[in-house]
């Protein structure tokens, strides 16, 4: 059996290849391209029989740290496996690549530089960041569901049964000043069920976030989070303007209301420092918020107590209407949970 000449199979590769070949020299000359490349790349004014520079398509190289500086450019570098680099088509498109680049001839200082796209890859990479995402968010939607469930089970549902009871018996009671204990207790224990019920109506949402708008609901908040927890909270509301777009004002009150639950639940503190202040510089119209506490904080880059999906869902609801939001914590230093959101 004769064995193919390996020269020819080489060659076959280069010109058949889906993969963009190029050979560049030492000033980053392109000496030859295979047929993928040339159709590719956008070839205005080039004349294949003269060199063409590769710096005519390359729209900037990435690694780790970010975008490298062109005096760090990996024609300077003997090899550089699996970088990301933008290329300029032919369509004048500028497009992401994973490239290789290697010097296969010392002597003359030629080099490979290979170039696979990146969009389809970019593409799958964003349909499993959205099954990802949207099974966070389910989880996250049940795990409230199962709450309130439970809420309503624990506290209501027993709450309704226990005043059902009393009532039943009232027409067993004979004794006037009896009936009238037995009736207290019922109109205290039905005041304290509508007080429960009223708790979990505004942690679903609060009908001043619509009527008042984000300042006054906040207020009403921290006045119900002293009252069921014991924390104070200094608040700052630093903002000219008192109505937002509905969608950022509920950005903003569910990023805090998560904020002080958790501040409640893990910091060990007894007050909490709330600021909304407006910025304007230009076109850029922003409101920033501070959410700070001195209680005993905690490690970032540790797994999160709990589901973990209260910090989730506030990184998802910034980036929703377009804002960021950040969490800086330590042992012993406290939290503080900060960001902005355009207006």
């Amino acid at each position: 059996m004769n064995e193919p000449n390996l020269t020819a199979l080489l060659e076959a590769m280069f010109h058949h290849s889906k993969e963009m070949i190029l050979f560049v020299n030492k000033s980053g000359e392109i000496v030859h391209m295979n047929a993928h490349a040339a159709s590719t790349l956008d070839e205005t004014g080039y004349d294949r029989s003269q060199f063409q520079h590769i710096c005519s398509h390359c729209q900037g190289m990435y690694m780790d740290g970010g975008r490298v500086a062109c005096s760090n450019c990996y024609l300077y570098e003997e090899e550089i496996v699996s970088f990301q680099v933008y290329m300029r088509t032919r369509e004048g498109e500028v497009v992401p690549f994973i490239a290789n680049f290697q010097r296969i001839d010392p002597t003359n200082e030629i080099s490979v530089f290979t170039l696979n796209p990146l969009a389809e890859q970019l593409k799958t990479q964003e349909i499993e960041h959205q099954k990802r995402l949207t099974q966070r968010i389910i989880q996250a939607q049940e795990g409230e569901r199962k709450r309130i469930s439970r809420d309503l089970h624990d506290g209501v549902t027993q709450e309704l049964l226990n005043v059902l009871l009393e009532m039943r018996l009232l027409k067993y009671v004979d004794d006037r000043e009896a009936l009238n204990d037995k009736v207290a207790k019922s109109e205290e224990s039905l005041s304290q069920l509508l007080d429960y019920v009223r708790n979990i109506s505004v942690e679903l949402r609060p009908a001043s976030l619509d009527d008042l708008g984000i300042e006054a609901a906040l207020k009403t908040h921290f006045k119900w989070i002293e009252r069921q927890y014991g924390i104070s909270v200094d608040f700052r509301f630093e903002v000219n303007q008192k109505r937002f777009n509905a969608e950022v004002e509920t950005v903003l009150y569910r990023i805090i209301q998560e904020s002080l639950f958790n501040a409640a639940k893990y910091a060990e503190v007894d007050s909490v420092e709330v600021v909304l202040e407006e910025t304007e510089n230009g076109l850029n119209h922003r409101i920033k918020f501070r959410i700070e506490d001195t209680g005993i904080g905690f490690r970032t880059e540790d797994a999160p107590i709990g589901t973990g999906l209260g910090l989730f869902g506030m990184s998802e609801r910034a980036s929703s209407v377009g804002g960021t939001v950040s969490v800086d914590s330590a042992p012993g230093r406290g939290t503080k949970v900060f960001g902005s959101i355009p207006v």
